[in-house]
């Protein structure tokens, strides 16, 4: 049995919050790299920025996500914040093409079919200095997240909008 579980979702919907919580209660977790790339490029003047050069942002998050799938423990249950499912989706909303790089990290990389979906949530949703999308925007990220998981074979296990706790729960009374 495939123990290697995404919680994935739309930027804002809670998706760390409930990473970071598992973390707590003892699983294995596999932090998003987005924000990291995205502050590093800031700091340093990079374009490597997805409202810069989004093929190459994502090509480097594909990148670093296969790694840390490729080196994630297969002897335990492991939760990632995102996958490399979710470069499609992120490409797609922009029109642009899955590079072959990208194509050929995602075939390397064999999630649970059972993904924990965090919905878009007006109530919770804030911009930040790395989180730059409008509303409208993240509400499009949502539906290309869900639409490209679902194209993939994947079944979207909606988590419910309640605490983070609450929510936790719900998803390890799934696994």
């Amino acid at each position: 049995m495939n123990r290697k579980y995404i919680v994935t979702g739309a930027p804002g919907t809670g998706k760390t919050s409930v990473i970071n919580e598992l973390k707590k209660r003892g699983f294995h977790c596999i932090d998003e790299n987005s924000r990291e790339i995205i502050n590093d490029q800031i700091k340093n003047g990079g374009d490597i920025l997805p409202w810069k050069n989004q093929v190459a942002f994502e090509n480097k998050i594909i990148n670093l996500r296969t790694q840390q799938y490729l080196s994630s423990p297969d002897d335990c249950i492991c939760f990632f914040d995102r996958s490399v499912i979710d470069v499609i989706a992120y490409l797609k909303i922009n029109n642009l093409d899955v590079t072959p790089e990208i194509h050929n990290n995602i075939i390397k990389c064999n999630y649970n079919s059972r993904v924990f979906y965090a919905p878009f949530w007006k109530k919770i949703y804030k911009k930040d200095k790395e989180r730059k999308e409008e509303i409208e925007q993240a509400i499009k990220i949502d539906n290309a997240i869900k639409s490209v998981y679902q194209s993939n074979g994947y079944e979207m296990i909606e988590m419910p909008k309640i605490s983070i706790e609450e929510r936790t729960n719900f998803i390890i009374s799934k696994i």
